[in-house]
């Protein structure tokens, strides 16, 4: 779930306000499980104070684990070795004479693997001595900076944000609701929400008042039409036809979390492509059922809007001959983009054609080396080609220290390529998205005048960023708690001990998956934000998984769902301020409650669909995007 702008929110005087008349205690007379959850989600901090707080909470723990000694003997994932038979049964021998060994498969095809152990036992490492919180100062800029994604999601609101200012998404999502019969217009409208996240806030604020006023043009129950938008908006954000900001967060966060595990794991933007784009079905296809047969026939029965004073007369949403022209142009512009880049990746010989490595702009390639920084005494016999910086002899004076505090670095692994070779327009999914939204949008607003210099030009590029600010906020206080966790071992300590006890659980991956989703949906009442809660689950959950093969791909795909089935219900979603509001103009007396009460079986409906079509993807063994598996299969 995405993070609303400061200024789409109603004020805090609103009537949608969602506390009681102090904010202190429930609605007066309203004491049901909702109610209580709604007061209690109140209460809690807003998310940037949540990981304050959590930062703090690893900063006391890391002090207690160092005292008290902690330690964990950490284990790895290691292929079950057997020897290769042939047709026959006889062994396979080399060369030497010797047994080929090959890992061994269960039933299904997947590889057998066992936990060994891997490397000295781990101890906590306290921030609350001299050295952390040196540490914790020096690196905190360093933490913020590099946050995965902040570029990437930076640069594709500028694209996204211009084109959202000057009307084209408006408009596109209008196009396609009138042009769609009326009895496939609850469909196309859960359908158009399901894939709006490309246009972060967009979709909450334009469709779901949109969709009530064309289902009342066409003799339907307006609040029918806004349920059905704020179902695939909120219920369907994890899906989509399309690559959006939110998924390179993820995916940053995804690949930091693995590499606990797997230090050279790599995951692509594109990670969950594949079942995003059938998820969108998915979400249209409940959006749809729950919409057509329980929601509006209820409505109807309740307040029929032709004979409801309350209701307001339908008033025309058609395009003007302005706006035809301009969505023309833009179209045409956005085909031109894509047509271009399709030239670029599949001719030969063109520059996004095949296979490539990002460059700097020396031609040299980005690394990052692994050291280790340790005393004279610790070197040992480490060979001297292996250290960076080996201390002068004693009749030479004391020797100078080295910037960490180190007398000497030692290589302590190879290096590793900050950016992984692979397809060439792979790397340049962010400039796609970039002009696929910029230069149509630009041609919008030209023709139709919303775009008339260069300050209005500017001022598009600002509404994208603006839109940002929270988020900026809340990343740079998450971006400490996370390297505080990996700082202090704990991240490390925490998976380990939990991949094992999963190991010997041997629970089905199914049933681990299903349980992952209902986790998330918990959460979801007590910190909103898509973000935010894989923040702070992705460290725990993803390397534990992978422990027994559920590969960080899969793991996020189940996030998706249950980030995205429960925010149509749950107060934390500040979205639902600005849904109440247009409920209100069509059921004057419609509280909170009311909508809640109004999108639950949208909620249950999407969450049994979702996860079970997960369940079922998983079973078919279907690959989550490209390159993205189901399975974590250590290295051989």
């Amino acid at each position: 779930m995405s993070t609303p702008s400061p200024d789409a929110l109603p004020s805090a005087s609103s009537p949608a306000s969602p506390a009681g008349p102090s904010g202190s205690v429930p609605p007066a007379g309203k004491k049901g499980i909702l109610d209580w959850i709604e007061w209690v989600g109140n209460k809690l901090p807003e998310p940037a104070l949540i990981f304050v707080i959590l930062a703090a909470v690893v900063i006391v723990v890391s002090a207690i684990g160092t005292a008290a000694k902690w330690e964990i003997q950490p284990r790895r994932p290691q292929p079950v070795m057997v020897e290769k038979v042939d047709a026959s049964g006889a062994a396979v021998l080399d060369a030497a004479g010797k047994p080929v060994m090959t890992p061994k498969k269960n039933e299904d095809g997947k590889i057998v693997t066992e936990l060994v152990n891997s490397g000295a036992p781990i101890q906590p490492r306290s921030l609350l001595t001299s050295e952390g919180v040196y540490w914790m100062f020096s690196s905190m800029l360093r933490n913020f900076t590099t946050t995965p994604a902040l570029g990437l999601i930076f640069v594709a609101m500028l694209g996204i944000g211009l084109a959202e200012k000057f009307g084209l998404f408006g408009v596109m999502m209008r196009a396609l609701a009138f042009i769609t019969p009326k009895k496939l217009l609850t469909p196309m409208i859960v359908l158009l929400g399901a894939n709006s996240s490309v246009a972060s806030d967009a979709g909450y604020v334009i469709l779901p008042p949109l969709a009530a006023a064309l289902f009342l043009a066409v003799g339907r129950h307006p609040i029918a039409g806004l349920a059905a938008a704020f179902a695939g908006v909120a219920g369907g954000f994890g899906g989509g036809f399309f690559p959006t900001g939110g998924d390179g967060a993820l995916t940053g966060f995804a690949q930091d979390a693995a590499r606990v595990i797997d230090p050279n794991y790599t995951l692509t933007i594109l990670h969950n492509q594949y079942f995003k784009a059938i998820s969108a079905v998915v979400v249209m296809l409940g959006g749809w059922l729950v919409t057509d047969l329980i929601v509006e026939p209820r409505l109807m029965k309740l307040r029929n809007p032709s004979s409801d004073p309350d209701i307001p007369k339908a008033s025309t949403m058609a395009l003007t001959g302005l706006e035809k022209k301009g969505l023309t142009a833009a179209l045409a512009a956005m085909v031109v983009v894509l047509g271009t880049f399709t030239v670029l990746i599949f001719i030969p010989g063109a520059p996004l054609h095949g296979q490539g490595v990002p460059r700097l702009n020396n031609d040299f390639v980005p690394t990052s080396q692994p050291i280790r920084a340790v005393s004279p005494t610790a070197l040992g016999d480490t060979p001297a080609t292996q250290v960076l910086y080996r201390p002068e002899p004693a009749e030479a004076g004391p020797p100078p220290t080295y910037p960490t505090g180190a007398e000497a670095v030692v290589i302590a692994g190879k290096p590793r390529m900050s950016e992984s070779p692979g397809d060439r327009w792979s790397h340049v999914i962010v400039p796609i998205i970039f002009l696929t939204f910029l230069i149509p949008g630009m041609v919008y607003g030209m023709v139709t005048g919303t775009l008339r210099s260069q300050k209005d030009f500017v001022e598009g590029l600002y509404h994208g960023i603006r839109t940002l600010v929270p988020v900026l906020c809340i990343a740079f206080f998450m971006s400490q708690f996370v390297n505080y966790f990996a700082y202090t071992r704990l991240d490390r300590m925490l998976a380990y001990a939990g991949g094992g006890l999963l190991v010997e659980a041997d629970l089905p991956v199914p049933v681990l998956l299903a349980l992952f989703v209902l986790i998330v949906v918990l959460g979801d009442f007590a910190l909103s934000g898509m973000l935010s809660k894989f923040g702070v689950m992705a460290p725990i959950f993803i390397p534990m998984f992978m422990f027994v093969g559920i590969s960080p791909e899969l793991t996020t795909a189940a996030y998706r769902i249950g980030d995205s089935v429960v925010n149509i219900i749950t107060p934390l979603n500040s979205y639902l301020l600005i849904i109440l509001v247009v409920l209100q103009k069509y059921q004057k007396n419609a509280g909170l409650g009311s909508l809640i009460s109004l999108m639950l079986p949208y909620s249950v409906l999407l969450f049994v669909m979702w996860t079970g079509f997960l369940l079922i993807w998983y079973a078919m063994g279907w690959d989550l995007g490209p390159d993205a598996p189901l399975h974590f299969n250590p290295a051989v």
